[in-house]
This record gives structure tokens, C-alpha cells and sequence, in this order.
């Protein structure tokens, strides 16, 4: 036996396929409430997620096609924050000041920037041809006070392995899908 869904002006009609007995009748208001507990699951998926605090959409940056025209070599970047690019989320640098978190990369192989709170210095190699960019060396001035990102930044440098430059900025893959942001 199965039941036999038949909608008309009047109501909805629920029979049953061996004696087409008509079983039940939903009138006018019955339909609207059928019909909400078959929307509310999908307009319930249609939420904007909440994010953490200090935590946005990549789609949020936005794109500026002069930062895909810079050159890698000799322009100062500030880290914008980590991008996690399987759930495109980007979690800002904390904290957010003008002189913390930068790097300039040099013609002669070399770099230098900051952290949080302390200068560093080390070597890269760079190949436009295949995008990849390796942290050779790593030095900083000081380990007194590396707090906040620094760690973070400091340990996804020395794992960075390619670059792009794109409209958000300059992006340095530290994993396959996992990268920093700078602009």
C-alpha cells in the first residue's frame, strides 16, 4: 500500500492506492503549515554563518589589480593575516599596528622585516617561473617579546614554498591550502 498526494483548489487530499478511500483533507491553513515544514530547513541553511571575532571572508578583501602588477623584489608587504583556503576565512594579524608583521624581499636573495616586536633578517630563493619561494634563513634580532602572531609568522615563513600576486596582494603558501596574505 502507498498514498496518493492529490492538491486541489479546495484542499489536500491524502488516499490510499487499494480502496482510494479518501483518508485525510488539509484545508487552506494546513497547507501553509505543510508547506513551512518543507521550507524551513532549507531557509534555515540559507544563514549567514556567525564568524569569530577577528576572523572574515576572503571575499570581504577587496581586490585591487595593482597589487598584481608589484614586484615581489623590493616592495615592503604587511601581513593582512592567515587564509585558510578550504573555508576561505582569513584571520587578521594580530595585533593590527603599522610597524609589525612586514617583509621586503631584496634583490641579492636576501630579506628583511619585522615580527611583533623585533626586526628579523634571512635568504630566500625566488623563481618567477615556477612561483616558489623558500625560506632559507631566518634570523630575528631578538626573542624577547614574541607574542601574539609572531610564532605563527615566523614558522609560516620558514615553511612558505610559492608565491602569486594577486589582486588582494602577495600570497605566500605555507600548506596547499593554507596561505599569508600580505598587501
Amino acid at each position: 500500500m502507498f498514498l496518493i498526494l492529490s492538491f486541489y483548489p479546495d484542499g489536500v487530499y491524502i488516499q490510499n492506492s487499494i480502496k482510494m478511500k479518501k483518508l485525510v483533507v488539509f484545508k487552506g491553513k494546513w497547507i501553509f503549515w505543510v508547506g513551512m515544514v518543507f521550507l524551513l530547513p532549507i531557509l534555515g541553511g540559507c544563514q549567514d554563518e556567525e564568524l569569530p571575532e577577528g576572523e572574515i571572508r576572503l571575499s570581504q578583501i577587496p581586490d585591487n589589480p595593482d597589487y598584481a602588477s608589484l614586484p615581489l623584489i623590493g616592495t615592503q608587504w604587511k601581513l593582512i593575516g592567515f587564509v585558510d583556503g578550504r573555508r576561505e576565512r582569513l584571520r587578521l594579524a594580530e595585533p593590527t599596528n603599522e610597524n609589525s608583521y612586514t617583509i621586503i624581499f631584496l634583490k641579492n636573495g636576501e630579506f628583511s622585516g619585522t615580527t611583533y616586536a623585533n626586526g628579523m633578517v634571512g635568504k630566500y630563493e625566488a623563481s618567477e617561473i615556477d612561483s616558489s619561494l623558500k625560506i632559507l634563513e631566518l634570523g630575528l634580532k631578538s626573542f624577547a617579546g614574541e607574542i601574539y602572531d609572531s610564532p605563527i609568522y615566523t614558522e609560516s615563513l620558514k615553511n612558505s614554498s610559492d608565491f602569486s600576486l594577486s589582486p588582494k596582494g602577495l600570497v605566500l603558501y605555507y600548506d596547499s591550502q593554507k596561505f599569508m596574505l600580505f598587501q
